[in-house]
Protein backbone atom coordinates (compact mmCIF):
# COMPACT_ATOMS: atom_id res chain seq x y z
CA UNK A 1 0.00 0.00 0.00
CA UNK A 2 3.04 2.31 0.28
CA UNK A 3 2.95 3.00 -3.44
CA UNK A 4 -0.54 4.43 -3.29
CA UNK A 5 0.29 7.18 -0.79
CA UNK A 6 2.93 8.78 -2.99
CA UNK A 7 0.57 9.80 -5.79
CA UNK A 8 0.13 13.57 -6.03
CA UNK A 9 -2.89 14.63 -8.05
CA UNK A 10 -1.96 18.30 -7.71
CA UNK A 11 1.57 17.86 -9.05
CA UNK A 12 0.37 16.19 -12.23
CA UNK A 13 -2.54 18.59 -12.63
CA UNK A 14 -0.20 21.58 -12.42
CA UNK A 15 1.80 20.08 -15.28
CA UNK A 16 -1.43 19.59 -17.22
CA UNK A 17 -2.35 23.23 -16.53
CA UNK A 18 0.94 24.45 -17.98
CA UNK A 19 0.06 22.65 -21.20
CA UNK A 20 -3.53 23.93 -20.88
CA UNK A 21 -2.30 27.48 -21.08
CA UNK A 22 -1.17 26.80 -24.63
CA UNK A 23 -4.01 24.61 -25.95
CA UNK A 24 -7.23 26.45 -25.04
CA UNK A 25 -8.36 26.69 -28.66
CA UNK A 26 -7.65 23.03 -29.37
CA UNK A 27 -10.29 21.88 -26.91
CA UNK A 28 -12.99 23.80 -28.76
CA UNK A 29 -13.08 21.07 -31.43
CA UNK A 30 -14.89 18.51 -29.23
CA UNK A 31 -17.28 21.21 -28.01
CA UNK A 32 -18.13 22.40 -31.51
CA UNK A 33 -18.24 18.79 -32.70
CA UNK A 34 -20.91 18.03 -30.10
CA UNK A 35 -22.85 21.13 -31.14
CA UNK A 36 -22.67 20.19 -34.82
CA UNK A 37 -23.76 16.63 -34.01
CA UNK A 38 -26.79 17.92 -32.12
CA UNK A 39 -27.57 20.34 -34.95
CA UNK A 40 -27.45 17.48 -37.48
CA UNK A 41 -30.15 15.75 -35.47
CA UNK A 42 -32.43 18.60 -36.54
CA UNK A 43 -32.02 20.97 -33.60
CA UNK A 44 -31.68 24.65 -34.52
CA UNK A 45 -28.16 26.04 -34.00
CA UNK A 46 -28.92 28.36 -31.06
CA UNK A 47 -30.94 25.65 -29.31
CA UNK A 48 -28.14 23.15 -29.89
CA UNK A 49 -25.76 25.40 -27.94
CA UNK A 50 -28.17 25.37 -25.01
CA UNK A 51 -28.18 21.57 -25.16
CA UNK A 52 -24.38 21.51 -25.28
CA UNK A 53 -24.21 23.74 -22.20
CA UNK A 54 -26.76 21.60 -20.38
CA UNK A 55 -24.91 18.37 -21.21
CA UNK A 56 -21.50 19.76 -20.28
CA UNK A 57 -22.84 21.33 -17.07
CA UNK A 58 -24.19 17.97 -15.97
CA UNK A 59 -20.93 16.33 -17.05
CA UNK A 60 -18.76 18.72 -15.07
CA UNK A 61 -20.58 17.66 -11.89
CA UNK A 62 -20.79 13.95 -12.70
CA UNK A 63 -17.16 13.53 -13.86
CA UNK A 64 -15.49 14.34 -10.50
CA UNK A 65 -17.96 12.10 -8.67
CA UNK A 66 -17.20 9.24 -11.07
CA UNK A 67 -13.48 9.90 -10.75
CA UNK A 68 -13.66 9.79 -6.94
CA UNK A 69 -15.57 6.50 -7.19
CA UNK A 70 -12.84 5.14 -9.49
CA UNK A 71 -10.17 6.35 -7.08
CA UNK A 72 -11.85 4.70 -4.09
CA UNK A 73 -12.33 1.50 -6.08
CA UNK A 74 -8.61 1.41 -6.86
CA UNK A 75 -7.82 1.93 -3.19
CA UNK A 76 -10.12 -0.95 -2.15
CA UNK A 77 -8.33 -3.22 -4.63
CA UNK A 78 -4.90 -1.91 -3.50
CA UNK A 79 -4.18 -0.70 -7.02
CA UNK A 80 -2.07 2.30 -7.91
CA UNK A 81 -3.53 5.47 -9.30
CA UNK A 82 -2.03 6.20 -12.70
CA UNK A 83 -1.22 9.47 -14.38
CA UNK A 84 -3.25 8.24 -17.38
CA UNK A 85 -6.38 8.08 -15.20
CA UNK A 86 -5.79 11.58 -13.91
CA UNK A 87 -4.85 13.12 -17.26
CA UNK A 88 -7.90 11.58 -18.91
CA UNK A 89 -10.06 13.09 -16.19
CA UNK A 90 -8.27 16.44 -16.42
CA UNK A 91 -8.72 16.66 -20.18
CA UNK A 92 -12.40 15.72 -20.05
CA UNK A 93 -13.14 18.02 -17.11
CA UNK A 94 -11.17 20.83 -18.77
CA UNK A 95 -13.45 20.64 -21.80
CA UNK A 96 -16.60 20.33 -19.68
CA UNK A 97 -15.74 23.34 -17.52
CA UNK A 98 -14.64 25.37 -20.53
CA UNK A 99 -17.90 24.76 -22.34
CA UNK A 100 -20.10 25.30 -19.30
CA UNK A 101 -18.47 28.62 -18.42
CA UNK A 102 -19.04 29.88 -21.97
CA UNK A 103 -22.76 30.01 -21.18
CA UNK A 104 -22.05 33.06 -19.00
CA UNK A 105 -20.08 34.92 -21.67
CA UNK A 106 -21.91 34.32 -24.93
CA UNK A 107 -25.19 33.15 -26.41
CA UNK A 108 -26.17 30.51 -28.92
CA UNK A 109 -27.32 33.27 -31.24
CA UNK A 110 -23.93 34.98 -31.03
CA UNK A 111 -22.06 31.76 -31.74
CA UNK A 112 -24.35 30.77 -34.61
CA UNK A 113 -24.65 34.13 -36.31
CA UNK A 114 -21.43 35.90 -35.22
CA UNK A 115 -23.46 38.73 -33.74
CA UNK A 116 -21.83 41.50 -31.70
CA UNK A 117 -18.45 40.92 -33.34
CA UNK A 118 -17.75 37.78 -31.27
CA UNK A 119 -16.48 34.67 -32.97
CA UNK A 120 -16.04 32.14 -30.17
CA UNK A 121 -12.88 33.64 -28.65
CA UNK A 122 -14.62 33.43 -25.28
CA UNK A 123 -13.84 29.71 -25.33
CA UNK A 124 -10.14 30.54 -25.00
CA UNK A 125 -10.82 32.63 -21.92
CA UNK A 126 -13.13 30.05 -20.36
CA UNK A 127 -10.45 27.42 -20.95
CA UNK A 128 -7.97 29.50 -18.98
CA UNK A 129 -10.59 30.01 -16.28
CA UNK A 130 -10.95 26.22 -16.08
CA UNK A 131 -7.35 25.65 -15.00
CA UNK A 132 -7.65 26.91 -11.39
CA UNK A 133 -10.80 24.82 -10.99
CA UNK A 134 -8.84 21.72 -12.04
CA UNK A 135 -6.19 22.51 -9.44
CA UNK A 136 -8.84 22.89 -6.72
CA UNK A 137 -10.32 19.53 -7.72
CA UNK A 138 -6.87 17.95 -7.54
CA UNK A 139 -6.35 19.37 -4.07
CA UNK A 140 -9.64 17.72 -3.10
CA UNK A 141 -8.49 14.43 -4.66
CA UNK A 142 -5.20 14.65 -2.72
CA UNK A 143 -7.14 15.13 0.52
CA UNK A 144 -9.45 12.20 -0.19
CA UNK A 145 -6.48 10.00 -1.19
CA UNK A 146 -4.58 10.93 1.99
CA UNK A 147 -7.54 10.24 4.25
CA UNK A 148 -8.37 6.92 2.61
CA UNK A 149 -4.79 5.52 2.50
Amino acid sequence: MAQTTSFSFTTYTKKFCIVGLFIPGLTVFPIVGLQIGIERLGVECSASWHLVWTITSIGLVVAPIAFIQQMLSKLRRSERMTTFNLMTFNFAEYILIQSSLAFFFTTGRTLCHVADGQNGIEFVFTAWMSLPILIVLSLLFDKIWAVKT
